[in-house]
Parts: C-alpha cells; structure tokens; sequence
C-alpha cells in the first residue's frame, strides 16, 4: 500500500550543490503527514529569514504541523547556505533556483505527490527567495512573500507563467522599505504596491484592486485584491498596521489563510 513507503513526521535531506568552485552539503527538511490518507500531495516549501535556519523556523510553524498532519499537503523547509538566500547582496553565493529545481525534481519522483502543485512561503529574505523562484522559473503555482516586496531588478524581469500571490508588508517596517528605495539589506527595492501591481499586471488581472478593512489579532490591515487574473489565479497584498519587520500576528492563523488561498487560487482549471 501507499502508505508503506511513506515517510512519517520530519525528514533530514541533503543534496549537494557546487558553489563557487566547491562542493556545498546542503540540507533540506521534509515535513510529511502522520498519517497520511491520500495519494497524493500538494508541496508548500517554507523560506527562513537571514540568519535563521530551516530547523527553528520549522519549529515556530506549529500551525503549519497541524495543517500537514490534516493532509493538506507535504511541507519542505530548506536550509540556506550562510543562513541567506542568494539575491545578490548575500553571504550566500549559491544558485539556490536551481537547487530548489532541484529538490522538486527529487520529490516529484515519488507516486504521492502532485508536482503541478507547489507553492512556496517566504519570509523577509525568504520572501525575496520566492519572488525570485516565480519570476526565473515555472515551478511555482503560487507564493506567499512575508515582510518583503520585490526588488528592483526582479519587477524587471517577466515571470514564465501566471501565479497567484499573498503579499504582506507592515506599514512601519523599519528593514525593508514598504514605499520601496535602498533598503539596510543593500537592496533596492520597489513599493509593496508596485511589486503587487507588477505581479497583477504578468497574471493579466484586473488593473484595479477591491480594497478590504481587516483585523488580524491586534493589528489593523488593509487587503488589496487583484481579480479576473489568468487561469484561476489572483494577486493580493496587505498592509499591516504597526506589525514592523514581523510574520505573525497574535492569534491570526496566517499559514491556514495562505494556504486556503493557494487552495482557492490553485492556477490550475
């Protein structure tokens, strides 16, 4: 059956990659449910900040446990090489889109999971990371960048394919500019309205956004939704009012949000 060769809890990985000239082992983990009762799964990869590791963030996602543990999906949380994801200005020299190519093409490879589905959360410089797997590659159906838009030379470049996107930037952020410019981290980036219009704009959306007044625990958000994008995707952003440089929000479940909006907003017919 299935389930006899299906891994249980969380995996170790590694796969190696060459780095300037030398052989790095990198690390991924793969979070599989408990129990598993399907026969196939989505993938959600999950993209630490600068400075952190793939092991503490996993372990401060307990809301994303209990998800996989519900059979939504297969969760992968990747190690960064120096702790930081290579756009450019960081310790990190890696071609880390190729090697998240990389370990997609590994898990593809097993009967249970569904490779036209996979998504990917990123928080801070891991926002960065995902923006820049949807615009350099076509493996993404959808992402979810926390507390970073794109910088500039991404919104220059033209994504593959349409994607839908949950962007979140705090109004106050004090590390990455949420009206764009050179930020502490060297980057220059543009406006978190720019780079949500700019995504809106490659998924064919409407130009216009529905505007919406939110609450997530204590803090006040403004939602921004781009509709009628391509093939069943959209494009939103929020603001978040006096949250900071931050990706939770008190008791607001955001994983479970992102996740039913990757669900909804899938890409696929």
């Amino acid at each position: 059956s299935e389930s006899s060769n299906f891994p249980s809890g969380l995996q170790k990985y590694y796969l190696d990659q060459m780095v300037e000239g030398s052989i790095q082992q990198r690390e991924y983990f793969v979070r599989y449910p408990s129990q598993p009762n399907k026969s196939n799964y989505p993938i959600v990869f999950y993209f630490h900040g600068n400075g952190g590791t793939a092991e503490s963030f996993y372990s401060n996602l307990s809301e994303v446990h209990e998800l996989i543990d519900n059979n939504q999906f297969i969760g992968i949380f990747p190690q960064g090489l120096e702790e930081s994801w290579n756009l450019g200005e960081e310790a990190s020299k890696a071609d880390d889109v190729a090697w998240v190519g990389e370990i997609i093409k590994i898990i593809s490879e097993k009967s249970f999971v569904d490779s036209s589905s996979v998504y990917a959360v990123g928080i801070s410089n891991g926002a960065g990371i995902v923006n820049k797997l949807a615009k350099e590659s076509d493996m993404l159906k959808g992402i979810a960048p926390i507390v970073s838009q794109q910088t500039l030379a991404l919104s220059k470049i033209k994504p593959f394919n349409s994607v839908s996107v949950f962007q979140i930037n705090g109004d106050d952020d004090p590390l990455i500019p949420v009206n764009g410019g050179v930020s502490k981290v060297q980057h220059h980036f543009v406006s978190a309205k720019e780079s949500a219009e700019n995504w809106a704009m490659h998924s064919k959306c409407s130009t216009l956004p529905a505007t919406f007044e939110n609450v997530w625990g204590p803090y006040p958000v403004t939602a921004f939704i781009f509709r009628n994008c391509d093939s069943n995707h959209q494009v939103r952003y929020h603001i978040v009012e006096g949250s900071g440089h931050r990706g939770n929000f008190g008791n607001f479940a955001l994983h479970t949000a992102i996740w039913n909006f990757f669900k909804t907003f899938h890409g696929g017919d």
